[in-house]
């Protein structure tokens, strides 16, 4: 089992020692064997602390009177001398479990853990029934811990909380317990443990558990924590305290659309709590700064957490820095963003914008992500004459849902079109087979690509699909090679090093279009392997993921797919795109946060072009032919989206490597 570094030790020490005092006086200096305050049985008001704690008293020996004595006076050697001389000399049982006790704790004193926890360890094998047992289970933790062996405090603390009926014990177990998860920088489990002391401990000792709370809440925790913390207790301390704290980061921090959400949160659990009329007064000012702000445009993500909040939060940086962009080379300063989150489950999403945008006014909103979310607040986006700028759903045709919708998204049919050239122009392939997932994506793209295929002069040889989730793609494998072998395939038997032979294929068409997800991708690759279909791999953007170069190995090498954006790409506004992202956010940007970003920079370029409404805004996107994009100039299409440039990336080597725009 881990032990702590020397560092942690020193450290452990600290907060351990404090307990140890206490032990150590509660039971030992007050002149009785320590047997505990009984949960049943709580202190008559007015009885003296001593008598409270004092156990029933043993006929002591001499010798360990003496002992006692001297460890209370400090004379640990004096007292271990004794003790040892009296363990070796003693006959029976009588008194030996209170020596080795005794014993225990004059080594913690003297800061030798480990021969203490030998004795301890001792008492509780040979004196498995004695009263003394629950003391000697509490100073082996605290030794442990002292000792830097904080993971085998823990179990021993634990069994100490659970099979003592002494009150004393409990709280002692649960403060060491708390103090080692701290210690541990596992705070929920910390906050647990003095949650579950101030429930047990007299109301005097009470505040200053709440204090200790307070201190970690406030000085320890990171926002994930916090978080947590607020869900494991949202109505009740210290939820209120992650999230005061919570505020205060966001506040900080700048995102006020963060910290609006905190104290909305914080409002509706804690209405009378004495931080509410302050929470109060700065979502007012949130609300007068984004009001007193010439321009403002609206952001309509979800941001909940999850892999959609992932997706989110791409797509808000991607925003951010296309506003911070446009304050420094459009000259634009004062705009100001509203962000609503889409994913909050508990209103619809249109009643909500439509609160938003009658108090705001926003000149235009980038969203929604999805597209049922997209079809769900169409209507709101004619109605109050605000464009809506997706920036990731993927229908065709925005513009069926209105005239203010607008896609900057990477859609199916300029995937196809630019692969299909590739693959007949500049790869020289002539026939193709597809299989595709049995879904509406990979129907749509097999009919798209096809039909590209057979505009350009190709050849499809035979299309086949398999159910989402497959795993086994064999059978629509065997199919392709069947149709295959009828027109151009060939078959031929070969000798194996057996001595046996078998029939060997060799495929009449050039190359396979794959438009499945990158897990799937990575499986039916091997497998077309497997089955001697050895041609050129082609695929879309769902192939964009780390797991397909983790999962296929080399059996994707050369295999090339479309993309919308690529970091890679030597285009100087990419470039810099690139290095901004990087610097504030120590990650390259997805083709989420990229799509966002042109959304908003297209608003922004309407703006700087005299746009004052956004009827104003929907018109010049509607009409300019050449706007603004990362990957250089591009249109809206009569259908409302973006007629974005496709680039091509390759495997190659186990990497992704750009292959052209």
């Amino acid at each position: 089992m881990p032990t702590a570094s020397p560092r942690q030790s020193r450290a452990s020490r600290a907060f351990c020692r404090r307990l140890l005092v206490l032990l150590i006086t509660t039971w030992l200096f007050a002149g009785a064997d320590f047997a505990g305050r009984s949960l049943a049985e709580p202190p008559t008001d007015g009885q003296p602390a001593e008598q409270d704690r004092a156990g029933p008293k043993r006929a002591g020996h001499p010798a360990l009177e003496q002992a006692r004595s001297f460890i209370a006076t400090d004379q640990i050697d004096a007292a271990t001398g004794v003790l040892k001389s009296f363990i070796a000399s003693a006959s029976g049982a009588d008194g030996l479990d209170e020596a080795y006790l005794l014993l225990g704790t004059a080594l913690i004193k003297k800061q030798q853990y480990a021969e203490a926890s030998t004795y301890l360890e001792q008492l509780l094998t040979e004196f498995p029934n004695s009263d003394l047992g629950d003391r000697a289970r509490l100073l082996l933790g605290t030794a442990q811990a002292e000792a830097g062996n904080l993971d085998r405090a823990l179990p021993i603390l634990a069994e100490a909380q659970s099979l003592s009926p002494s009150l004393d014990i409990k709280l002692a177990a649960l403060r060491l317990k708390g103090e080692i998860y701290a210690r541990k920088k596992d705070f929920p489990r910390a906050i647990q443990a003095w949650r579950e002391e101030i429930t047990l401990a007299p109301e005097e000792q009470q505040t200053a558990i709440r204090q200790q709370i307070r201190a970690l809440v406030m000085l320890k925790m990171d926002q994930a924590a916090l978080v947590r913390l607020h869900e494991a207790s949202p109505t009740e301390f210290p939820g209120d305290l992650a999230l005061i704290r919570l505020i205060a980061l966001h506040t900080a921090a700048g995102d006020d659309h963060l910290t609006e959400r905190a104290i909305r949160q914080f409002l509706q659990h804690f209405p009378d709590h004495e931080y509410a009329e302050a929470a109060r007064n700065q979502l007012l000012s949130i609300k007068g700064k984004l009001k007193a702000s010439k321009f403002v445009i609206a952001a309509v993500l979800p941001l909940s957490g999850g892999r959609l909040g992932a997706f989110g939060a791409e797509a808000l940086n991607g925003i951010r820095l296309a506003l911070e962009r446009g304050k420094e080379t459009l000259n634009l300063s004062s705009i100001g963003l509203l962000i609503k989150d889409s994913e909050t489950g508990k209103t619809p999403l249109k009643g909500d914008l439509a609160d938003l945008i009658a108090e705001y006014r926003p000149m235009a909103a980038i969203g929604p992500l999805l597209t049922r979310d997209l079809q769900a607040v169409a209507g709101l986006a004619t109605q109050s004459e605000t464009p809506f700028i997706t920036p990731s759903a993927t229908l065709t045709d925005v513009h069926r849902l209105g005239s203010y919708v607008f896609s900057t998204a990477l859609t199916s049919p300029p995937q196809a079109r630019r692969l299909a050239e590739y693959a007949t122009k500049e790869a020289g392939y002539r026939r193709f087979c597809i299989l595709h997932p049995e879904t509406a994506y990979g129907q749509e793209f097999a009919r798209l690509f096809s039909q590209e295929i057979r505009q350009q002069g190709g050849e499809i040889i035979a299309i086949e699909s398999y159910a989402d989730g497959e795993t086994d793609f064999g059978a629509p494998i065997k199919r392709l090679k069947a149709a295959d072998l009828r027109k151009y395939g060939k078959s031929t038997n070969v000798h194996t090093s057996k001595g046996t032979t078998r029939a060997q294929y060799t495929p009449g068409f050039d190359a396979i279009f794959l438009p499945g997800h990158s897990g799937q991708v990575s499986l039916i690759a091997a497998q077309l392997v497997f089955y001697d279909v050895k041609v050129a791999f082609l695929g879309s953007n769902a192939w964009n993921s780390p797991d397909l170069l983790r999962l296929a190995g080399r059996s994707l090498e050369g295999a090339v797919f479309t993309d919308g954006f690529s970091p890679d790409s030597p285009n100087s506004q990419v470039r810099e795109f690139v290095d901004l992202y990087r610097g504030r956010h120590q990650s390259d940007p997805s083709l989420f946060s990229a799509q966002a970003y042109d959304a908003t920079r297209l608003v922004l370029e309407a703006i700087k072009k005299g746009a004052a409404s956004g009827k104003a805004v929907r018109d010049i996107l509607a009409k300019t032919q050449e706007l603004p994009t990362l990957t250089g100039p591009a249109s809206f299409g009569s259908q409302g989206t973006l007629d974005r440039r496709v680039v091509l990336i390759q495997v190659k080597q186990g990497k992704f490597t750009l292959l052209e725009e």
